[in-house]
């Protein structure tokens, strides 16, 4: 199962006690729930993960992911790295998609031109931060609703696989 590989992947609770930037957060980095792998940590994981990847401010997506994980139990390293969904490679992409979801619910029409001077970049994100705001808390909030309920119905799905292959042995 990927629950085996994401075990060996994962540092040690002892590795973890010997990390200088990890204790920022103080021992409440060192809660079990933090680096177990069981149903309710993961899913936490996931949904913290793909929220913070949504939130449009890169570099503190990760802190606020660890923040969110000692906060609401959720596992630790796959809420961290998961917010590496938004990456360079796929930046643009999301806050275009950010903006089209939010004018959508803000009502505002704008209208792109790719100019050379900086005001025009300042006037038009000036424009476009209500809509890329507010579609980046709509995709952030769908994203980790979404992966919250496919990570338990995956683990449901495997339970019964495991327990039909046990009956069936």
């Amino acid at each position: 199962m990927i629950k085996n590989v994401i075990k060996r992947l994962f540092p040690k609770l002892d590795t973890v006690k010997e990390e200088k930037i990890l204790k920022i957060f103080g021992p409440a980095v060192l809660q079990p729930n933090l680096w177990h792998i069981n149903k309710k940590s993961v899913s936490r994981g996931f949904a913290i993960g793909a929220f913070c990847a949504f939130i449009p401010i890169p570099g503190v997506q990760m802190i606020l992911a660890a923040f969110l994980s000692i906060t609401f139990a959720g596992n630790l390293p796959l809420s961290v790295v998961l917010t590496w969904i938004s990456n360079p490679f796929t930046y643009a992409p999301i806050i275009y998609f950010a903006i089209k979801v939010g004018k959508i619910f803000v009502g505002t029409s704008l209208n792109y031109e790719i100019k050379n001077n900086e005001i025009s970049m300042f006037s038009d994100f000036m424009h476009m931060w209500e809509p890329l705001v507010i579609g980046s808390l709509v995709l952030a909030a769908i994203a980790s609703l979404l992966s919250y309920l496919l990570v338990r119905l995956y683990w449901i799905y495997y339970v019964k696989k495991i327990w039909s292959n046990r009956k069936n042995n």
